[in-house]
């Protein structure tokens, strides 16, 4: 049965990142760093959609998550992301522009994590609307349909700076990650807050998680 998402950690802290998470409950098939990861991805069953976590935001990074995209596309793979290591603040438009350029170099969707966002955090932003049961599902297509080429920006949803970013939102995914004694409550505060920032189009799910210490909601800008 092929894995909803194939995670590929390239360098020792994406890896890390990577292994606090619960594969099982998401559905993933992890490859983690080493001298042989290459070699297990030309053998891996491809996931649904594939997240790159790359290590660092340089051309021969992008150039090695690149490959391996391309590599597990022929595998049968999906909608392929390149997640790239935390900025500590939001990005200007010169870093916005070199986010663009990534994007158009590597044919991928390149997620730029703020402040305390991680790369564990946007694994749990695309994959648990589609892996965890919740209050508010989604279609997979609209989760899989903001994934083309492009830039978006991942922030917590405590980091002031989400509404800074907001009005120039194009797409807006929100994972609300509710516990098991949560209500609808949530979600609607949640959409309100980004409804009343931009006019872009929200995605909205809600899956419910527990025994997990990772934050309650996380937001996807897509510019």
């Amino acid at each position: 049965m092929q894995p909803l998402c194939t995670v590929v950690a390239f360098g020792a802290a994406p890896t890390k990142a990577a292994a606090r998470l619960d594969a099982a409950a998401g559905a993933c098939d992890l490859l983690p760093f080493g001298e042989d990861l290459f070699a297990r991805i030309k053998r891996a069953e491809a996931g649904s959609m594939v997240l790159l976590l790359a290590d660092e935001s340089d051309d021969p990074a992008l150039a090695g998550a690149a490959k391996a995209a391309r590599i597990l596309e022929r595998r049968g793979g999906g909608e392929a992301v390149v997640v790239l290591p935390s900025v500590p603040a939001l990005p200007g438009p010169r870093a916005r522009a070199r986010l663009e350029r990534a994007a158009t170099l590597s044919k991928c969707c390149v997620v730029q994590p703020v402040g305390p966002a991680s790369w564990a955090d946007a694994v749990r932003c695309f994959v648990e609307p589609l892996a965890v049961f919740g209050l508010v599902g989604v279609d997979p297509r609209e989760i899989h349909g903001l994934l083309r080429p492009r830039t978006a920006l991942l922030h917590l949803w405590q980091d002031d700076s989400l509404d800074r970013v907001l009005p120039d939102a194009r797409e807006v995914l929100v994972t609300c990650r509710l516990r098991p004694s949560a209500t609808l409550r949530e979600v609607e505060e949640a959409a309100r807050r980004v409804r009343e920032s931009t006019e872009a189009r929200l995605v909205l799910a809600g899956p419910e998680v527990a025994r997990d210490d990772g934050p309650r909601a996380i937001a996807a800008v897509f510019l």
